[in-house]
This record gives C-alpha cells, structure tokens and sequence, in this order.
C-alpha cells in the first residue's frame, strides 16, 4: 500500500504541474453542461414560442374564412408573390401557404379542395411553425366538415365513430429523463476525456523521454506500477466526471422544461444512485487509456490511438434511443452499458434494484483490473519499452 500510496501521489503531482494539460482535462466538464444548457433553451424557445408569426400566403383572398382563422390563432397574413420555392430555399421565408386560385368553386361543389404548405423539411427552427399551421389548417377542415353535415340535418357525431385518448403511463420524471437522454453520454464521456491526457503522458510520454526505462529498473514489481498509475488518472478521470454530472443536474434543474409541459425533479437518493452507479467507470477508462498508450511510438501517436475510446459512452445511448427495449437483470453485468441504463432509471425515477449496483459495479472493476494485469505482462517485454 505504501508503494501505490508512492506512485499515485507522484503521478498526481506531476500531472498537477503540467497546468495546461490540467487545464485541458477540465474544460470538458464545464463546458458540456454549459453546451447542454445553451442548445436546450434554445429548443424549448423555439418549440413555446407564442409571439406572433408572420405567415405568407398566395391567393389569400380566395379563402377568407380560412385567412381568418389563421388570424385567430395568431398569424400575421402576408401576401406573398414570386416563386415560393425558391424563396423558402434561399431561406428568405420560413414557409408559404399557397390557396388554390379555384378555393371557392371546389368547396361549392363540395370537392376536395388541398392548400399547400410549402417548407423546407431540413430546418428543424421551421418545424414547429410548419407543425402548427398543418394543425389549424385539419381543424379548420373537421369544423367545415361538421357545418356540412349540421346544415344537412346529420349530426357530427356520426363522424366520430372512434377516437383515441392519452394512456400515456410515463411520469414526468420519465419524459423528462427521455428528453434529457443525452446527459449520461457526457458524464460517462468525462470519465474517457479528463484523464486521457494524464494516462497518455504515464506510459507514450514517459516512454518518449525516457523516463520508463529507469522507473521499471525500480524493485517495484510491474502490476504495482501500472495499477499505481490507472489509480491516479482515475482519480482525475472521476473528478471530471463527478463534476461533470454536478454542472449537468444544475442545468437540467434550470432548463424550463416545464414550458413544455414536462416536470423533472431530483432526489438526494437519485444524486447518491447516480455517484454509485458511475464510480466504476474511470478505472476500467484509464485501464484502457494506459493499455492503448504503450502502442504508441509517441504522445501524438498515442491520442490519435485513444481517441476513439471516447466514443464508448455513446453507443449504448443510441442503441437505448434507436433499440427500444424491456430492460433485464444481465445487461447491468454489461461494463458502461450498464451504466448507462442504470443512470437512464434514476433520472427516471424508476425503481432500480439493489443487486444492479453491485451487478453493474463488480465486472467492471474486473474488466479493468484484468487490463490493468495486461498492461503490466506488457512491460515485461522489452521491445514494448525500446518501441
């Protein structure tokens, strides 16, 4: 114990003082949840937005009970004139309405009569604008419909013969974790990001200024050495990463979901759950980082290496957002997928049984521990040291 307490302690403090890198390390974790905040006050602004619109409209005059039921709901109407389409892709105009020149004969006749909607479908900024005018022009159409029938003697409710309602069972903590789903790929993503550099410098840098060589010449056996130095990268790796949920679940608390009709509350148990839960990931990050680190002929060599570790975190999101499915008791046994289910539940405020710690806990403390014990057998061999 006193010669891992020896080796973290001088990896710590040689990591200390390289201030830049340090400074690099924990950029990560302020400036996620600050991206998250940003992006996602900017998507509820835009999907609550109840300022008035302007809408531009052809041939406005052909549907003037139409124009103002638009008016009704808040629209300003323009008139629009030129080419529709070329305005909306050179994106001098969100969307236009265009009413058919013959509006007024089909509906005496009682044909369908289409209006178009014209949008450009790869701005997400126009889409709820586009949703809402889809939405009054089919309200509009079943009042029309049930004016038709009424002036016939049927009663609109004839027309009504099935109808669907919310059964939605999700809790508000639910739909606000779902919302929220992306906030666990950067809490688990610092764990890879904040002790890379400190991980790559252990064993590419130390090796590319020669300073292994002499430090395994040490009566220090290998395992010591390298678990020594997993230790001390996770330590920062947990410390950027604790950090990182912290900013997180601040600005989750501060985001004003509400507005979109979601409520999303945290419990001190929750915040206890979730430290409990991601514990266990820097180490099996580090493990990995040093593993990959003795490859690399160079510190630069060795980030383009490592690099892709970082990606880890997000894929059993996207499989989670992409793959629904039933969670069962084997996949917290599953290293960092695990994980990321369990931090999904807690968010959610779902009952998470007491064996998933552990479950989710121990393979992964194994998995690094068993890289760890690699990594030392590696540098048994001395053209992994010369390399």
């Amino acid at each position: 114990m006193n010669i891992l307490r020896t080796i973290v302690a001088k990896e710590l403090l040689d990591g200390v003082r390289d201030r830049r890198s340090l400074f690099s390390a924990f950029l990560f974790p302020f400036l996620a949840p600050l991206f998250i905040y940003g992006l996602m006050t900017l998507v509820i602004q835009q999907n609550t937005e109840t300022e008035s619109i302007t809408l531009p409209v052809i041939n406005a005059d052909a549907a003037p009970a139409l124009v103002a039921h638009l008016k009704e709901a808040g629209f300003i109407i323009e008139a629009f004139e030129g080419d529709p389409e070329a305005e909306v892709a050179a994106k001098t105009v969100e969307l236009v309405l265009s009413i058919p020149i013959d509006y007024q004969k089909t509906m005496a006749a009682f044909e369908t009569t289409r209006v178009t909607i014209i949008h450009d479908g790869s701005r997400n900024d126009t889409s709820a604008t586009v949703r809402q005018v889809r939405n009054l022009v089919r309200i509009y159409s079943s009042e029309l419909n049930a004016l038709r029938l009424v002036s016939r003697g049927v009663s609109p409710k004839l027309m009504r013969g099935l109808q669907t309602e919310n059964g939605d069972i999700a809790s508000d903590e639910q739909r606000a974790a779902n919302f929220l789903s992306f906030v666990p790929i950067y809490v688990l993503m610092a764990a890879f990001v904040c002790g890379l550099g400190l991980a790559i410098d252990q064993t590419a840098g130390e090796r590319e200024r020669r300073s292994l060589e002499p430090l395994l010449i040490n009566p220090v056996s290998r395992l010591s050495i390298v678990f020594g130095k997993c230790l001390a990268a996770s330590i920062v790796a947990a410390l950027g990463m604790l950090i990182t949920l912290g900013m997180c679940l601040g600005a989750m608390l501060m985001l004003p979901i509400d507005e979109l009709g979601i409520r999303f509350s945290l419990k001190a148990q929750q915040v206890v759950g979730l430290i409990m839960a991601i514990l266990p990931i820097p180490l099996l990050a580090s493990s990995l980082q040093l593993l990959l680190g003795l490859f690399a002929k160079s510190f630069k060599d060795a980030q383009s290496y490592v690099g892709f570790l970082v990606f880890i975190p997000v894929v059993p999101t996207l499989v989670m957002n992409f793959l629904p499915f039933a969670t069962s008791f084997w996949m917290y046994f599953v290293p960092v997928f695990g994980q990321s289910i369990m931090m999904k539940e807690i968010l959610g405020a779902e009952p998470v049984p007491l064996l998933a710690y552990p479950a989710a806990a121990l393979p992964t403390l194994l998995a690094g521990l068993l890289v760890c014990w690699l990594t030392s057998r590696l540098l048994d061999q001395e053209r992994v040291i010369q390399s």
